[in-house]
C-alpha cells in the first residue's frame, strides 16, 4: 500500500461515559492485561540479551533468534484479539460464532467497486442474534475503529448495527466522517461496506467530502481509493471551503495517474481556488511539473480566467528550478503576465530569491522596470527580500546601471534601503551596495522613518552601523570592537539589561512604546524588585498591558507586596 497522509485533526476520539463492568469481566480483563505484559517483557528481555555483548553465544543464541522471530507476530496477534475481546465486552457485543462470522465474511469479500453486495448465503439455520447494544455507543465505537485503521472492527461494528450514516461525536477533535475516514485508509472494504450501505459521498462534512480527502491527505496519491469513489458517483467538481477542488489536490500528488482519473471524469481543468490557482498553478506552486506537463497537454491554460497566471506560481515555488518556467514559456505562457496585484513572474522570483529563475526570465525578455500596483519594481522586490545576487543581476539589465531606480519609492514612501532594513536576510553588504547606487539614507517614508530607524527597531545593528558609523550603538551591543556586531532587537536588550540591574538604557528606549515597555511589566525576574517596576513606569510603561491569559501585570502582583504598591501608587 502507498503511504498516507493523514487529516490535520489529530486522532483524539472522544468516548461517552459508560457504567462500570462487572467484576467479573474487569478480572478477565485484567489477567489478559497481566499476560500480554509479561510476554511484552519476556520478548524485551530477549532482544536485550541478544544485544548484550557476549552474553549469548553459539547455540544459545540462534534459539534465542528463533524464538524472538516465532514468538513477536503471535505475540501482536494475541495483543489485537485482546483489544477486540476488550472492546466488544465495552460496547456489548458478542463475538459471532465462527460458522456465522465465515458467512457473514463472504458477502463482503464480493463487494464490487460500485459498492453492491450480495445477499447473505442461506445458512439452513437463523444465526444467533447480536445482542442490542446502545446506538451511540456503537457509533463512537465505529468512529474509533475507523481513525484507528482497525478495518475489521468498523465491519464487525456495521453488522451489528452501527449506523453508518451517524455524524461525528460532537466533542470530538476530529470532525471527518465515515466515509472520509474511510476513503484515507489504505484497505479499502470499510470504504466499500459505506457505499453498499448507501453513504452521500458528495456530502460534505466540516468542508470535506471523501473525495477530497483522498486526494488532499496523500502526496503519493490514492489512485484505488479514487476510482472507487468515481465509480460510485463522486462529484470531481465539489469544492472545499478554500475553493479547491480534488484535481487542486492530485495537482500537488507526485502520481498523475489521479489527475488522469479525476480528468476523465470530467473534473474542471480551469477551476480557481480562493487564492487564485488554478489546478496547473497548483502544481506550479509545488514544484510538480510532471503533473504540471499534464495539465497543460490535457489543455490547461496557462494563465485561466479570473485567476492568477501560473507562471507567477512556477517562479516563486521552493527550490530555485526554471524547468517549470521554461515549460509554460514553451506553452505559450507570456513571460509578462500579471496577477490581480500587477505582480509578474520577475517580481515573484526576485523577491524568492531565485537567481537562476531569474536569469530565465530576463532571457525570455521580462521587464526588469516594471512596477506592481504597489508601487514596486523586481529590484524593490529583490531588496525587500535582502536578496545582494538578484539585486546584482537586476541592477545589469537596468539602463545606467540601475542609477534611475536610486531615488524609487513604493506606495508607502519606502526606498530601496527602507525595504532592505525590513528583511531579515539584509547584510551590510547590501546597504552599502544600495549607498553606493545612491539611495538617500535619510529620506523619511511615509510614516516620517528612516531606514536606520527601521534597521534600529527591528535590531540589525549591523545594518544600523552600515547606514550610520557614529550612530550611538547600545553598550550590550558594542561590547567587543572587534567582534562582529550582533543583531538583537531592543525588547531584548531592555529585559537583559533589566534583569541585570542596570539602568543605562536610554539608548533603546526611544525605539520602544509604552505597550512594550508594559510587557516588561509581566516578566517575573524584572517585577521582584519594586525599583525595576518604578523605573519602567517613570518612562511611561502602560500597565494596562495584557499577557497571554488577559491578565493586567496589577492583577498578577496582588499580593505580592512592595512591587504591587508601586504599581498602585502609580
Amino acid at each position: 500500500h502507498r503511504p498516507v497522509l493523514h487529516a490535520r485533526c489529530p486522532h483524539v476520539p472522544s468516548h461517552p461515559r459508560r457504567p462500570p463492568r462487572p467484576a467479573s469481566r474487569r478480572d478477565r480483563a485484567a489477567w489478559r492485561g497481566l499476560a500480554v505484559a509479561v510476554a511484552v517483557l519476556g520478548l524485551v528481555g530477549v532482544a536485550l540479551a541478544l544485544g548484550w555483548p557476549g552474553l549469548l553465544q553459539g547455540t544459545s543464541r540462534a534459539v534465542a533468534v528463533a524464538a524472538l522471530v516465532v514468538a513477536a507476530p503471535l505475540l501482536h496477534r494475541a495483543m489485537q484479539h485482546a483489544d477486540a475481546l476488550r472492546m466488544d465486552e465495552e460496547a456489548g457485543i458478542t463475538p459471532a460464532p465462527a460458522p456465522v462470522a465465515a458467512a457473514v465474511a463472504a458477502p463482503r469479500a464480493q463487494v464490487d467497486a460500485a459498492g453492491a453486495a450480495p445477499a447473505p448465503a442461506s445458512l439452513g439455520a437463523p444465526a444467533p442474534a447480536v445482542p442490542a447494544a446502545d446506538p451511540r455507543a456503537l457509533a463512537v465505537e465505529l468512529y474509533a475503529a475507523a481513525r484507528g485503521g482497525r478495518v475489521e472492527r468498523a465491519l464487525a461494528l456495521i453488522d451489528a448495527g452501527a449506523d453508518v450514516h451517524a455524524r461525528p461525536p460532537e466533542g470530538d477533535r476530529d470532525q471527518r466522517s465515515l466515509p472520509v475516514l474511510a476513503a484515507v485508509l489504505p484497505d479499502l472494504r470499510l470504504l466499500r461496506a459505506l457505499i453498499g450501505r448507501g453513504v452521500d459521498l458528495n456530502a460534505a462534512h466540516a468542508g470535506m467530502t471523501p473525495l477530497l480527502a483522498a486526494t488532499r491527505d496523500s502526496w503519493h496519491g490514492r489512485p484505488e481509493a479514487v476510482m472507487t469513489l468515481l465509480s460510485n458517483g463522486a462529484d470531481p467538481r465539489v469544492r472545499d471551503g478554500e475553493g479547491n477542488t480534488a484535481l487542486h489536490f492530485a495537482a500537488r500528488s507526485t502520481d498523475p495517474g489521479v489527475a488522469a482519473l479525476l480528468r476523465d471524469a470530467a473534473a474542471e481543468l480551469e477551476a480557481v481556488n480562493a487564492e487564485g490557482l488554478s489546478p496547473l498553478g497548483m502544481a506550479c506552486a509545488a514544484g510538480n511539473w510532471r503533473v504540471a506537463k499534464f495539465l497543460l497537454e490535457r489543455g490547461a491554460r496557462p494563465e485561466p480566467p479570473g485567476g492568477q497566471p501560473a507562471l507567477l506560481a512556477a517562479a516563486g515555488s521552493e527550490d530555485d528550478d526554471p524547468a517549470g518556467v521554461h515549460l509554460l514559456l514553451k506553452n505559450k505562457a507570456r513571460v509578462d503576465a500579471r496577477d490581480a496585484r500587477g505582480r509578474t513572474a520577475l517580481h515573484v522570483a526576485a523577491g524568492a530569491g531565485h537567481e537562476t529563475i531569474v536569469a530565465e526570465l530576463i532571457e525570455a525578455g521580462a521587464d526588469p522596470a516594471l512596477a506592481d500596483a504597489h508601487g514596486r519594481t523586481p529590484l524593490m522586490e529583490a531588496a525587500r527580500g535582502g536578496h545582494l545576487a538578484v539585486v546584482e543581476q537586476l541592477l545589469r539589465q537596468l539602463p545606467d546601471g540601475g542609477a534611475t531606480q536610486a531615488g524609487a519609492v513604493d506606495a508607502d514612501g519606502r526606498t530601496l534601503l527602507a525595504l532592505a532594513c525590513g528583511s531579515e536576510n539584509a547584510t551590510p553588504a547590501l546597504i552599502e551596495r544600495l549607498l553606493a547606487l545612491g539611495v538617500d539614507p535619510a529620506r523619511p517614508d511615509r510614516e516620517g522613518k528612516r531606514p536606520l530607524d527601521r534597521a534600529a527597531e527591528a535590531g540589525r545593528w549591523s545594518l544600523v552601523a552600515a547606514l550610520d558609523a557614529g550612530y550611538a550603538l547600545p553598550s550590550a551591543v558594542r561590547e567587543d570592537e572587534d567582534a562582529p556586531i550582533p543583531d538583537r532587537t531592543p525588547l531584548a536588550l531592555l529585559r537583559e539589561g533589566l534583569r541585570e540591574g542596570r539602568t543605562d538604557l536610554d539608548s533603546v528606549l526611544h525605539l520602544l512604546s509604552p505597550a512594550d515597555l508594559g510587557l516588561m511589566l509581566h516578566d517575573d525576574a524584572i517585577v521582584a524588585d519594586p525599583a525595576r517596576v518604578d523605573w519602567l513606569l517613570a518612562r511611561g510603561a502602560d500597565a494596562g498591558v495584557r499577557d497571554g491569559h488577559g491578565q493586567t501585570p496589577l492583577f498578577v502582583l496582588l499580593g505580592r507586596g512592595a512591587a504591587a504598591r508601586v504599581m498602585r501608587t502609580r
